[in-house]
């Protein structure tokens, strides 16, 4: 394969790679996820990678979930160049949101995944982050917190509807999956499970306590662009939200690998 250099998003369960060719044709790829929290992990095998990139000795572009702290760029560098590269370049996730939103221009990133943060950036380094403190303490606006209202409603409710009920089968057994291992991962995927439900209202006032949470504060804000599957499937819901605050919504995505790379291709040193 004649590539010139790799772009990689990696989020929380996969990662998308994308291979530029010298021609700048772009092949894009999927792997597991190379979040820190397990390719730092004893035990996590670099061996599918190192077939699937064996040989590419060309630059490679990381930005990776968790890789906020320069400690964790260097351990992940360290990892990332035993695939072969000839340089390894890591960055954190906030980078690529604002890389693939607003290129070389300044603006503000609302990050409206099954997390949440709002950070400032100047077109060339994010320079103010507010919220991103995690589930147990933030995350309004995300995927992960309108799971956690839909909860807090069903278990306030009396009367269900038959498609709860359906859906959910009782309060016995949302509190059973509350007290469950895997809560938190059946929280987050609430907002997807629910789709087609009347939920409307759970939406609209999560995507209020984002922006009285985190935008309220802000003299002069004008517009928000946001990325991330939550925010992109309630694009309506959080657009409106937005507006009713005279805050203009700019562009909206779900992923940024595609922006990214031709990010990159519009830089290429």
């Amino acid at each position: 394969m004649d590539a010139k250099y790799i772009i990689a998003d990696s989020g929380g369960s996969s990662t998308t790679w994308g291979i530029v060719l010298k021609n700048n044709e772009v092949i894009f790829l999927q792997t597991d996820s190379l979040h820190p929290k397990y390719a730092l992990s004893e035990g996590f095998s670099m061996g599918g990678l190192k077939t699937q990139f064996e040989g590419m000795q060309v630059p490679l572009h990381f930005y990776g979930a968790g890789c906020s702290s320069e400690v964790v760029q260097a351990q992940m560098r360290g990892l990332l160049q035993q695939l072969g590269f000839s340089e390894v370049h890591v960055y954190p996730d906030t980078l690529a949101a604002c890389r693939a939103l607003y290129g070389n221009q300044p603006g503000w990133v609302a990050i409206l995944g099954t997390g949440s943060v709002l950070v400032a950036y100047d077109g060339s380094t994010i320079t103010k982050r507010i919220g991103g403190y995690g589930s147990l303490v933030g995350d309004e606006g995300s995927g992960f917190y309108f799971g956690k209202l839909l909860v807090r409603h069903l278990l306030r409710t009396e009367k269900w509807e038959e498609a709860w009920v359906k859906a959910f089968q009782s309060r016995e057994f949302v509190l059973s999956k509350l007290a469950g291992s895997d809560s938190q991962q059946w929280i987050s995927g609430l907002a997807g499970e629910t789709a087609g439900m009347d939920f409307g209202f759970l939406h609209r006032r999560n995507a209020e306590l984002f922006v009285e949470q985190y935008c309220m504060g802000i003299p002069g804000l004008q517009e928000i662009s946001f990325i991330g599957t939550y925010g992109k499937e309630q694009e309506r819901v959080f657009t409106q939200v937005f507006e009713s605050r005279n805050i203009r919504p700019g562009k909206r995505i779900a992923s940024p690998i595609r922006d990214l790379v031709r990010y990159h291709q519009a830089n290429e040193y």
